[in-house]
């Protein structure tokens, strides 16, 4: 055996192991007195070694290689089946039972035991040489995506029986980051969201907090499930009415673990810090405080109301049902986020409107959708007040309809007296919103072209100002611009200046300009 390996690093391979020894186990099992599947044998054979190898366990790593080889004969042929070699596999796996327990304590008699099984596997199926680099893989991509799912799912359910763990959650951690970084793992259902989840759920243990609460677990617990379902449903191609419920298990405990994370980082209105007896609340007021409330609102919210945006344009391309459930997640949370920063702030029409409208967007009905969609687009513009957010949300709770309508209280006029530039701004600002809020379906989408062509040449049409005459001005010629007599005396003593203060070797174009300076120096 190589160095002990350390103890968070060897649970998670003893827990991984035990369902690979399962597997093959099973794969013998179900063949009974013929031949077993050749290429289930190699598969689960490699990713045992490969786990091994990881952990540093070579006696280990190498009677998993043992069984990989004859798998690998059995299917290219090279071997042919009979009841000794069923003998030697058979007790080949009974023996990686029998060695799991004894890894914490190994000794030469399991170092024996693990090398009697090697040679004799090594005697049927004998060790090649090396591979070439241009021959094939044999090990297929979904098969090495089924068998990390299933990895990474045992490490979860590892660090979910032990909170505390944090050279666990690093090693599981460390797997997760790898898989993510595949760009294939879209392709898989839901795949990439469960992995993305439970990232979230361990990664408190990365930066030093002692153990995950309970939420967490829940998370963790949920998501190693959902990655076996995963990865036998990759495996098969099969997807169980089971991995639904697990499915759904896994979403209501990472809702519970979104909502306990919105809730931790709720500002809190200073009203609340006193009691409520109608005696004084205010010790001190100043008389020109910098901010309001309302205002202090308007521009915590903007990036909040940008992401619900962009949820709800998610929301609308959503076509498959995992990618609709991980959007009324997010919007779920989104809108929960947005709700308690409104009531922190006192703006109690805006956290009325959304609680009101929260039902039907998880539901991703159309209308709800394009109503939240316009109150994001007003509340991620800070420059309107807050009084053009009010009544459109008033006029919304009150409709409660999809339709649009011209936001009037916004100025597009500026005063006579400003500049054009200053003239044209609030011009530009209004086009913008109008732009960004609209509602985009077939109809929208003419009116606002047909206003578009409209406004094409209105300035040449309606000018902001009377043109001013532009004189034109003669040529200067070019040697007006070349330095003359004393001007290149001059600034051939500051480029003299410059050498010195460089202390390095001279440049070559600078000591160009100056032989060209002295030369114009002569010229009067």
């Amino acid at each position: 055996m190589t160095p002990p390996t350390p103890v968070g690093y060897l649970d998670f391979f003893i827990l991984e192991a035990s369902d690979y020894v399962e597997q093959l186990d099973a794969v013998l099992l179900r063949a009974g007195s013929a031949a077993p599947d050749s290429e289930a044998l190699q598969r689960v054979g490699r990713a045992l070694r490969g786990s091994a190898t990881m952990a540093k366990l070579s006696s280990f790593s190498e009677l998993a290689a043992g069984i990989e080889r004859v798998g690998r004969s059995l299917r290219e042929g090279a071997l042919q089946w009979d009841m000794s070699l069923k003998g030697a596999l058979v007790s080949a796996v009974d023996d990686c039972k029998v060695l799991l327990h004894s890894l914490r304590s190994w000794g030469d008699a399991d170092e024996q035991r693990a090398r009697g099984r090697i040679d004799e596997l090594t005697r049927y199926a004998p060790v090649r040489g090396l591979t070439p680099l241009s021959s094939p893989s044999v090990h297929s991509h979904d098969g090495f995506i089924a068998n990390e799912a299933a990895n990474i799912g045992a490490g979860l359910e590892l660090l979910a029986t032990r909170p505390g763990d944090r050279d666990a959650a690093v090693n599981v951690l460390r797997r997760v980051r790898a898989l993510r970084g595949i760009a294939s793992i879209r392709d898989y259902s839901s795949l990439a969201d469960v992995l993305e989840a439970a990232e979230r759920a361990a990664q408190p243990l990365e930066v030093g907090v002692q153990s995950l609460g309970a939420e967490r677990i829940a998370v963790l617990a949920a998501a190693a499930t959902v990655l076996r379902g995963l990865a036998a449903s990759i495996r098969t191609g099969v997807e169980t009415e089971a991995a639904s419920k697990d499915m759904s298990r896994f979403a209501a405990a990472l809702e519970t673990m979104q909502e306990r994370e919105t809730d931790a980082d709720r500002v809190v209105p200073i009203a609340e810090l006193f009691y409520s007896d109608g005696g004084p609340t205010i010790v001190e007021r100043s008389a020109h405080p910098p901010t309001t409330p309302t205002e202090r609102f308007g521009l915590e919210v903007v990036s909040q109301a940008e992401h619900l945006r962009r949820l709800v344009g998610e929301a609308r391309s959503a076509l498959d049902a995992p990618a609709q459930e991980r959007v009324r997640r997010d919007l779920r949370q989104a809108l929960r986020a947005l709700r308690l920063a409104a009531e922190s702030f006192g703006e109690q029409d805006t956290a009325f409107f959304i609680a009101s409208h929260l039902d039907s967007v998880v539901r991703l009905d159309g209308a709800a959708l394009t109503a939240l969609e316009e109150v994001a687009t007003l509340l991620s513009h800070p420059t309107l007040s807050q009084s053009d957010v009010g009544q459109r949300v008033d006029a919304l709770r009150v409709s409660r309809t999809s339709s649009m309508t011209p936001i009037a209280s916004v100025p597009a006029v500026a005063q006579p007296g400003a500049a054009p530039e200053e003239r044209l701004a609030p011009a530009a600002a209004r086009v913008a919103v109008e732009a960004a809020s609209a509602v985009f379906t077939s109809t929208g989408r003419t009116e606002l072209l047909d206003a578009g062509i409209d406004r094409l040449g209105a300035l040449e049409r309606t000018p902001l100002a009377a043109p001013a005459p532009m004189v034109e001005q003669p040529p200067v010629p070019i040697e007006k611009l070349l330095y003359r007599g004393r001007s290149a005396i001059e600034r051939c003593v500051e480029l003299r200046d410059e050498m010195k203060l460089s202390g390095g070797p001279v440049d070559s174009l600078a000591l160009d300009e100056l032989f060209a300076l002295l030369d114009l120096a002569l010229t009067t």
